[in-house]
This record gives C-alpha cells, structure tokens and sequence, in this order.
C-alpha cells in the first residue's frame, strides 16, 4: 500500500493520517470542515489533491455520514478497497455488501470521551483492537490492503460478525453513554452546579465522563443501532429495579460480591484505564 484518502479530518480520521503517514505511506484528506482541512494540512496531510488515485479510502466521517456517502448516487471513486472506521457496523455493512467497490467494515477501540478538542496523537492506535467486519463486495485484494494497513497502525485485527459487532457495542459502549448522561441530568435537574461539584469526586467523575463525548456522535449511535440499545436499556432498567428487591431481601451483599470479582478480572486481563 502507497497510499490513503482519508474522508472526515477529526480525531480519528486525523490521527490514523498521521500514523501512516509516519510510516511513508501518502495521506491525502477531505472534508468539509475548513479548520479541519487547515489542521490536516498544517500536520502533512495533503488536502489539495484529494482526487488523486489511492490503495484504500478511508471513511471517518459520523456514522450517519457514513451512511448517506456509501447510500449516494455518488461513488468513492479512484480506490482499490474502502473500510469505514465507524462505531456501529451492521447498517454499513449492508450498503457495503453491493457497493462497486470492495468494502470492508472497521472500528478501532481507541476513541477518548472527549473529542471536542484534542491535541494530535497518532499513537492511540498503537496496541487497540481494530474490529473488522466482512462484507459480500470484499475480496483477496481490499483484504490485503487494509490488513496491510492495520499493522502500520500496530493494531491488532479482530473479525467480528456485524450484527454481532452491535450487540455487544451496545452494551459496551452506547448504554454507558447513555447512562452517564441521565447521571448527569439527575444531578443537573436537583442541584445547582457548584454545590454538585464541591462534593463531586472519582466516583461522579467515572460514572460521567462519556457526557462530554460530541452529541452528534451519540445520535449517530442511537439512529443505527437503537434496536439493541432500547434492548439492553431495559434489561438495565430490570436490573436496577433487582437491586432494590435484594437490599430488601438482605441478598444484595452477594450480588456486589459477583459483580466486583467480575469487573476484578476484567481489569486483571486488559489493565485499568484513567478515570479522565
């Protein structure tokens, strides 16, 4: 692979540029941004010459971009293979399955809460997972292409199927937003800010920290993947509920037990992330 056009010049889009491009490959950009396109430009990243042919076009635009650039009469054109980089997958792998172009769905596990400004980081690609969902328009060559692309990032490929991706992302990440933000409407509805804040410590911190994430993003969630968000947000509900019938039944000692020894292990396997 000599070289990328990377659609969408945020956080993601911006970083992963500049990780290839720190390993020789050419990265051009586009998007629609102008401060966006004047960042990627100042960084290396060639925003002038966007229509220029390329081995792998990259889709890092909000998903729901991403959705209305593979549903256009418009077809990404001058690429060998197209992979998006978007948080859900079975909605864009569907479009990807009849697309002219051999596409393949990914999405890298290394966003921060915190998107609304950032300072340039390419090594948040450097040992995250990278999931990657087959489509029917794929073959041997765009696979070739963009595993070739995940070991310049040193990522590590994990294939996942879609519908499978959406489930479990549900659960791991859009319901924790969700959460968080009704934490933080809570707060927010009862008290004044600066009475929250004078006792707020790590614990209001963690529990909310996925509220400062750009809304847009969470709406882009919601709208591809709310069958299994409003799912699993009742089974949540459900549970909460449990909780209050096992205090009630003295039982609730137990249930903590299990779920501290389970989060325990989690954080034995894959290490503990700061809190912000």
């Amino acid at each position: 692979m000599k070289s990328v056009r990377v659609y969408g010049l945020g956080l993601m889009g911006t970083n992963l540029g500049l990780k290839l491009l720190s390993k020789g490959i050419k990265v051009y950009g586009e998007d629609v941004n102008t401060k966006s396109l004047e960042r990627a430009s100042n960084l290396g990243i060639d925003v002038a010459n966007s229509s220029q042919a390329v081995d792998l076009a990259i889709l890092a635009m909000p998903i729901n971009s991403i959705v209305s650039t593979l549903s256009s009469d418009k077809l990404i054109a001058n690429t060998k293979a197209i992979i998006d980089i978007g948080g859900t997958k079975e909605k864009i792998c569907n479009l990807m399955d009849s697309y002219e172009v051999p596409s393949i769905g990914g999405h890298p596990m290394c966003g921060i809460s915190d998107n609304s400004s950032w300072e340039p980081d390419p090594e948040i690609y450097n040992g995250a997972t990278f999931l990657l969902c087959e489509t029917k328009s794929m073959d041997p060559t765009s696979r070739e292409i963009v595993l070739e692309m995940i070991q310049l990032l040193n990522s590590k490929e994990v294939w996942i199927d879609r519908t499978h991706h959406d489930e479990i992302i549900s659960i791991t990440s859009h319901l924790p937003h969700l959460i968080s933000t009704a934490l933080v409407g809570t707060a927010r509805d009862n008290y004044e800010i600066n009475e929250i804040m004078g006792m707020a410590a790590g614990g209001f911190d963690g529990a909310t920290r996925l509220t400062r994430t750009n809304p847009e993003m969470i709406k882009d969630m919601y709208d591809t993947n709310s069958e299994n968000i409003n799912k699993f947000l009742k089974y949540f509900l459900s549970e909460l509920m449990e909780l209050v019938d096992l205090q009630e039944r003295d039982e609730l000692i137990s249930y903590l037990n299990n779920s501290v020894h389970w989060r325990r292990a989690l954080s034995d396997k894959f290490g503990e992330r700061p809190l912000s």
